[in-house]
């Protein structure tokens, strides 16, 4: 069943239960539209039907934009009626409420765009609502509807401008119903039938692919967006996946930055050298996403997601695309920083929303970036803090009730501060930490970046040259994060592009010599850089030291648990992760000596 036709079926329940007053928060006008058309023929065929619109019409012999009749018979036509010729543009609706809706031959009036009424207009039409519809269908027997914007809308609104919501006085009288965004079954269903009028047949997996992608748009807009496609490309962009997903991301770009709650971001396929026991986990999860009915019915629950903790520069944000890569999953990010607003429930009702919209999208991966910038504090005694309290409570209970498909990757650079509630067993599947890359994890992460395109020439000289690099770091006390071992192989490269070219010859170089240039000064080109950077351990000693303590408090899973666990039964330790450790260990002990004027090294 459609989703017009259900909402059509629920305010004739409504109705014929006594309520005759319906609010539906609906963003466009094809919404309420397929919904008035139902009523009016499968409800209402046998009375008249008025249609309020705020439109132009002429006043004291000019036109004027101000609400008009229109009566509904499959198509609108003008009300002219003679008693309301004369009255006066703020009473006119409230006039005209009063007369048509004490008419036995009228079933439905339905006011179109309510928010958008005039003050003077709009005080004295709720005044007459409130007397039509306070008491039900003992006052009248006609169906008031109105429309207005959804609540997260009224709040944003369009330009800047905030939206007029619906006066506090008329909503306990009002019954509201919300527009609702198709599901994955009549997404499928749609995308079939705009298809099949294409002359187009696809596979059902890159089906079920577009229609995870099509998550978040109404159901008649999918024609809109697939013929877009052959249009701009022709039919044979649809053999071609990457270029119909392609524009239907950029679309639902446009989609979320009418909220500026979410952001849609391009997942492109990546390469991790680490995380193995966090991409084992979500092979799990990924394994009952993609057949999440049939898990429900062997009693296995929606996957709800992970909690990750790290130091910047250690793969967080990265291992997020990297799941809506392996999971074929759109991904939407939700920076903290955006939801906290000027205004006492400002934060609040911007969280709400934003959680409303990523389920609207679901199947997706909701990425929540920096976690802590919006919790931590909520157990402070001041003002600030009760709100908090109230933020994360609500927080807390979506993410305990949720049953979407929409997986939550919320990472967090510290713990310090955010309420305990959250590491508990039902928010978040596991929670895990990234910590300092050991040697053999820097290794693997260099060449990763050293796979690359325009790159990949040099492996024959990296391995010797990475080993030296480390021995150095290990040496020197410089320790570095994934972050700065990318950036090391970026500054390397930038290096031997801008020497080669730069070469005092009279002719340009020989291109084709470029490779063995490379080759043969890659590994002192590689070490130069090293020497020049200014790495984690260096700069961010005191924060390395309060990471590994606050780790010391919390059950959180390593993201390479396994091989570590075995390497501290085996106490194999190469160098360069024993002078990490003792650095920690150093720094710890230097920290709590600040003061004493202590050589701790020494004391050691």
């Amino acid at each position: 069943m459609r989703i017009a036709d259900l909402i059509a079926e629920e305010i004739y329940q409504v109705y014929a239960s006594g309520k005759n007053g319906i609010l539906l928060e609906m963003e466009h006008r094809q919404e309420w539209e397929s919904v008035e058309e139902l009523l009016r023929k499968e409800y209402f065929s046998d009375k008249t039907v008025i249609v309020i619109r705020y439109g132009e019409r002429e006043y004291g012999g000019k036109n004027e934009y101000l609400p008009t009749l229109y009566e509904d018979r499959g198509e609108l036509s003008a009300i002219w009626d003679e008693e309301l010729y004369d009255a006066r543009p703020s009473s006119y609706l409230a006039l005209a409420l009063k007369k048509y809706a004490a008419k036995e031959s009228v079933g439905m009036i339905m006011i179109e765009n309510f928010y958008l009424l005039p003050d003077e207009i709009m005080m004295q039409a709720v005044r007459e609502l409130l007397h039509i519809i306070k008491v039900g269908k003992d006052a009248s027997n006609t169906l008031i509807l109105l429309t207005a914007a959804p609540a997260d809308m009224a709040v944003s609104g369009f330009g800047g401008r905030k939206l007029k919501q619906i006066p506090e006085e008329l909503k306990p009288y009002l019954y509201t119903i919300r527009g609702r965004k198709p599901d994955n079954r009549e997404l499928l269903q749609v995308t079939d039938n705009v298809l099949q009028q294409m002359d187009l047949q696809l596979n059902d997996n890159f089906k079920q692919e577009i229609v995870a992608y099509l998550q978040g748009f109404q159901g008649y807009e999918v024609s809109y967006l697939l013929h877009r496609v052959a249009l701009q490309y022709g039919k044979k962009a649809f053999r071609e996946e990457k270029k119909v997903l392609d524009l239907i991301s950029n679309e639902k770009v446009k989609l979320l930055e009418k909220g500026q709650l979410l952001e849609w971001k391009m997942v492109l396929p990546m390469e991790l050298a680490n995380m193995e026991e966090l991409k084992r986990h979500l092979r799990d999860s990924g394994m009952i996403m993609r057949q999440i009915e049939r898990a429900a019915e062997n009693g296995v629950e929606v996957p709800k997601g992970i909690l990750i903790m790290g130091l910047p520069g250690t793969g967080k944000s990265m291992f997020a695309q990297y799941a809506a890569s392996d999971l074929h999953m759109p991904l939407v990010r939700l920076d903290m920083g955006k939801m906290m607003g000027g205004y006492v429930g400002d934060s609040e009702r911007n969280l709400r929303n934003a959680q409303r919209q990523a389920e609207d999208l679901a199947p997706c991966i909701l990425w929540i970036d920096e976690i802590e910038k919006g919790f931590a504090g909520s157990d402070g005694a001041r003002e600030e803090g009760a709100y908090l309290r109230r933020m994360t409570g609500s927080f807390l209970t979506w993410l305990q009730e949720k049953k979407s498909s929409c997986y939550i990757i919320a990472t967090a650079n510290k713990i310090d501060g955010m309420p305990p509630e959250f590491f508990r067993k039902g928010r978040f599947d596991a929670c895990f930490y990234t910590a300092m890359p050991s040697e053999k994890e820097l290794q693997g992460i260099i060449k990763v970046h050293l796979r690359k395109n325009g790159r990949v020439h040099v492996m024959p000289k990296a391995e010797e040259a990475i080993l030296d690099v480390l021995h150095m770091a290990a040496g020197e006390e410089r320790f570095m994060t994934g972050a700065d071992a990318s950036a090391l192989v970026s500054n390397t490269f930038r290096r031997l592009y801008i020497d080669f070219y730069s070469q005092d010859k009279q002719e340009m170089p020989d291109v084709s010599k470029k490779t063995d240039y490379d080759l043969e000064h890659f590994k002192d080109v590689f070490l130069a850089e090293f020497a020049k950077m200014r790495v984690f351990s260096e700069t961010n000693d005191e924060d390395l030291v309060k990471f590994y303590k606050d780790l010391e408090k919390a059950n959180f899973i390593s993201v390479s648990a396994k091989e570590k666990d075995e390497n501290d039964k085996k106490n194999v330790l190469t160098n360069y992760d024993r002078r990490l450790k003792q650095f920690i260990e150093w720094k710890r002990k230097e920290i709590l000596e600040v003061g004493r004027g202590r050589d701790v090294k020494n004391d050691n």
